[in-house]
């Protein structure tokens, strides 16, 4: 029986344990790709990381090694790389220095188990740098407690983190949660990028100088509203990251933050799972698709909105109709090619208008019903110049897919407040019917009253003296009329002999 190789192994690995979602991903992969040099000597990568990351590492260098702390993550590395099972103070202690690379996009959370001493976030910094070649290349993972998401969190404090850190960063005062607090604890700082979900990565200095609508605020916003999906909320967070984008502290309140330490290759603006972008003087270029550096449609029409300015609303209308509604479908990769013609992008770009426009409870000029059914994509189509026929709305309906799905306390306050609104005007609709009930049952008591007043005055004339009068009148008038009497005579004769 052949006994099974077990990896190095250094104080503070755990077993059974496994850290789940490890950094990695195609934007990770691709920025790594363009810092790393093509030879990259001794490399050590710190925490857990996909396969990705790990492979690509492997290619440039001559010597991986990877660090993990559960014992059944590195069983199921150990056949395709060099692993060390355990803790990082523990790797320290065994003095491997001079990595000419080391990679912790993870960040420094998940480095630790039970038996490490308390170290925090600085003195976790200060052991993996010390493992460090001079002049070497350094990538460490910054998260950011300050982030907009955490700040809209409306969880409590003790149900927002795990107990995979052992030694909780996110209480320790010495943690950086600043641009200015990363550099005055790892130094001068070759590039920063801001992290979001999906692997989405944009260079620090570009998203400070972004506002609202521009293409790097809409990256960037993608990002964190992907990231907040599983978040419950208080309010938007898109809402409160464009506000951030208008002060230019976009970068300050992202999640977190990649920081590069020592020399490194050319890299682009931005990292998405579609691609690499860069910011030139003409704009971002998106492969070969050059995008302005400047407001989208849809930031312009919410303005217009909001002033209740409906001339110069129908105005741009008509510009985006011209354009064939390309220009105004306000993703950055959602560029769709439909064979039909331009009508249908336009009705999709209008029905994600509207769901944004009214989900996000925005002020408009239009009345509150219209939003319900289809009447303002209509409106708006006809403003563009296109038909609004029943197929054009049925295939961008289709087009634009379902509506964003608000699940934030502010979004929910405001729809129980429209609806105690609905219930008040409708309680006032039924007070009002019910009165209306009340005056016109008292008006049928009232007229049943008179009916049977009116009929006991008529049998009273009936029964009375002058009634009699007048028919014994009408009796003797007959009988001094012989012509009458015999017609009546004959009548009754002959409708006796006919029976």
């Amino acid at each position: 029986m052949t006994e099974t190789e077990l990896p190095p192994v250094v104080r503070g690995e755990l077993q059974p344990w496994t850290d789940e979602n490890p950094a990695g991903g195609p934007a990770l992969t691709a920025f790594l790709a363009d810092l790393l040099p093509v030879r990259t000597g001794r490399a050590l990568v710190a925490g857990p990381h996909d396969s990705g990351v790990l492979d690509l590492l492997a290619q440039r260098g001559t010597d991986l090694t990877v660090l993990v702390r559960s014992v059944g993550d590195a069983a199921g590395l150990r056949d395709r790389y060099t692993v060390v099972n355990g803790a990082l103070d523990g790797l320290a202690a065994e003095n491997p220095s001079g990595y000419d690379v080391i990679v912790a996009a993870d960040g420094l959370d998940r480095l630790l188990g039970p038996d490490s001493p308390a170290l925090d976030w600085v003195q976790r910094a200060d052991l993996l740098r010390g493992l460090a070649a001079p002049g070497a290349l350094v990538v460490i993972a910054v998260e950011n407690e300050f982030s907009i998401i955490g700040l809209l969190d409306r969880r409590p404090a003790q149900e927002r983190h795990g107990d995979d850190e052992w030694r909780p960063l996110h209480d320790d005062p010495r943690r950086p949660t600043s641009p200015a607090q990363i550099e005055a604890v790892l130094g001068p700082v070759t590039h920063r990028y801001a992290r979001f979900a999906a692997g989405t990565l944009v260079e620090s200095g570009a998203l400070r100088r972004t506002r609202p609508g521009f293409p790097g605020a809409r990256i960037a916003l993608a990002g964190i509203a992907a990231e907040a999906s599983a978040t419950p909320l208080l309010a938007p967070v898109t809402d409160a990251a464009e506000a951030a984008a208008r002060a230019g502290l976009l970068d300050a309140v992202a999640p977190g933050w990649l920081v590069v330490l020592g020399p490194a290759g050319p890299v682009h603006t931005a990292y998405t799972a579609s691609g690499s972008a860069d910011l030139g003087t003409d704009g971002w270029r998106f492969g070969e698709r050059v995008v302005p550096d400047a407001e989208n449609a849809e930031t312009v029409l919410f303005r217009l909105a909001a002033a209740e300015d409906v001339p110069g609303f129908r105005a741009y209308a008509a510009k985006l109709g011209e354009l064939g509604g390309g220009a105004f479908l306000d993703e950055i990769h959602d560029f769709v090619a439909v064979p039909t013609g331009p009508e249908i992008p336009l009705a999709a770009a209008w029905f994600r208008f509207r769901d944004r426009l009214v989900g996000g409870h925005r002020r408009h000029p239009w009345p509150p019903w219209t939003a319900d059914g289809d009447d303002l994509v209509k409106t708006w189509l006809a403003m563009s110049g296109a038909e609004p026929t029943a197929e054009i709305l049925e295939a961008g309906r289709a087009l634009a897919g379902p509506a964003q799905d608000r699940t934030d306390l502010r979004g929910a306050l405001a729809g129980a407040a429209a609806a105690e609104q609905t219930i008040r005007e409708q309680a006032g609709h039924i007070f009002g019917l019910e009165r209306t009930m009340r005056f016109r049952d008292q008006q049928l008591r009232t007229r049943e009253q008179q009916l049977r007043a009116l009929r006991d005055e008529l049998r009273r004339l009936k029964s009375g003296r002058a009634v009699r009068a007048v028919s014994f009148v009408g009796r003797v008038t007959r009988l001094r009329d012989p012509k009458r009497l015999a017609g009546a005579v004959k009548r009754r004769v002959k409708a006796f002999l006919l029976r």
